[in-house]
């Protein structure tokens, strides 16, 4: 079995299904795509979908999904996050070997007992992180409860800090935020064509750094920035 995806790039303009638009510019999609085929990947499930905090026959299952050959080893770390705070509600950690290729199941927590032990009351108060050692420049997963336009969001206060030329075709932004933010997207000029190292993601601290890499040299660079909450007072 395999893994794949239809299509990478636009041969015309129009809303089509590519991740990569007629004139090069990356959609939110393919800033996940480019992690679908990491070697390790952690991956935490919710059985059934959607279930109610009250449910408790729920369960949280946490994966880890290995394709390489090589033995290997790490730490996995799930925190459960509210939206109006950047301070975990509860953190769990496991240490994970990795010795063969396939799916090491981890753990299975009762999703009721594990909501309740963090405050969440409800579905659409928190989500569930997972990192493989700890850090958001390696692959991750975050696990909502509910659909995202469901959450009780508050007004993040994302803003761009500061741009700063690195050479003629690069160019380093900084973000902030009063609180987390989630599918945080940043955007350019369309005469200003190229792609960030990261966009789309979830800001679960005050500061976010990211690059942006252009297809032609540039003497200045406009960034505009916005989240799901914005999308959601539309």
């Amino acid at each position: 079995m395999g893994l794949m995806y239809w299509q990478i790039n636009d041969i015309w303009q129009g809303p089509t299904w590519a991740t990569v638009e007629y004139g090069l510019k990356w959609k939110m999609g393919h800033y996940y795509v480019q992690h679908m085929y990491e070697p390790v990947y952690p991956l935490p499930i919710l059985t059934p979908y959607l279930a109610n905090t009250s449910d408790e026959s729920a369960r949280i299952s946490l994966y880890v999904i290995n394709e390489q050959s090589n033995p290997n080893s790490g730490l996995l770390t799930c925190s459960l996050y509210p939206l109006d705070s950047f301070t975990a509600k509860s953190t769990l950690q496991y240490p994970v070997q990795l010795n063969s290729t396939g799916v090491l199941r981890i753990s299975e927590l009762p999703y009721a007992t594990v909501m309740k032990n963090a405050g969440c009351a409800t579905s659409n108060q928190c989500v569930l992180r997972c990192f493989l050692n700890s850090t958001e420049e390696e692959m991750g997963q975050t696990l909502f409860f509910t659909q995202p336009k469901n959450y009780q969001l508050q007004q993040p206060n994302v803003r761009i800090s500061s741009i700063t030329k690195v050479s003629s075709t690069q160019f380093r932004i900084t973000v902030t935020a009063e609180r987390p933010a989630l599918f945080v997207w940043l955007d350019t000029s369309i005469n200003k064509s190229g792609y960030f190292s990261r966009n789309g993601f979830h800001m679960f601290e005050s500061s976010r750094t990211v690059t942006y890499n252009l297809w032609e040299p540039a003497d200045d660079l406009t960034v505009q920035v916005m989240s799901l909450y914005d999308v959601t007072q539309v």
